[in-house]
């Protein structure tokens, strides 16, 4: 039986050279983003609490910003509204050239759309970026909800197959938004994991933020 090996654990403040995905830089950038898709969800529920938009479970809205595309999943509506400290999923991905953007597309679909079956997933952002980069936001409830749909069949078939060969390196970090979705709160990082499949090895690691970035 294969077992997978444990990831490397990593410090807050280690260096690994030879990982660029694993770079302290990349910090204050994908906070940034983070907050910014944040506020795209914001954005979107208050204009609902005013009535000027309608949404219902499971609602897609999608559009470009200079020619970037951008998607919002609105998964529960009256979860995103609720008061309380929430969780958050924030993806970054470097891209392969040459990936098979239609493998890419159908796993994002259905992961998407399997999130009808996962109640505790309140929201899903994600923005394309320049030079192949892509970030996802996933907004929930409690960690547990996290770890549910990790062991989701279109979840588990999108680490072990499509990521590997869509990305030359993925992180995803773990944190949270004090106050919720439409408090004044913003993103703060507890944990990333890292992977770098171009490594040799598929060299796998997870940092503890000690300080909560």
């Amino acid at each position: 039986m294969n077992v997978d090996p444990l990831p490397t654990a990593l410090s807050s403040s280690e260096v690994v050279p030879n990982h660029s995905i694993a770079a302290l830089s990349h910090y204050p950038n994908d906070v940034a983003l983070l907050n910014y898709l944040l506020q795209d969800l914001r954005v979107l529920m208050r204009r609902h609490r005013k009535n000027e938009i309608a949404i219902e479970a499971q609602k897609v809205f999608t559009w470009d910003v200079h020619g970037l595309e951008r998607r919002t999943v609105v998964c529960d509506p009256d979860g995103l509204h609720e008061e309380g400290d929430v969780q958050i999923v924030g993806f970054f991905g470097d891209r392969r050239e040459l990936s098979d953007d239609e493998a890419i597309d159908a796993s994002e679909h259905d992961l998407i759309s399997e999130f009808v079956n996962y109640p505790g997933i309140l929201s899903y952002s994600s923005t394309e970026l320049v030079d192949h980069y892509w970030a996802n936001l996933v907004v929930h409830r409690h960690s547990a909800d996290r770890e549910a749909w990790r062991a989701s069949e279109a979840h588990k078939h999108a680490v072990a197959t499509v990521a590997p060969r869509a990305y030359h390196a993925v992180r995803i970090h773990n944190g949270c938004i004090l106050g919720g979705v439409l408090g004044s709160g913003t993103v703060t990082l507890e944990s990333t994991k890292y992977w770098d499949y171009d490594s040799g090895d598929d060299w796998h690691a997870v940092r503890s933020l000690d300080k909560h970035v």
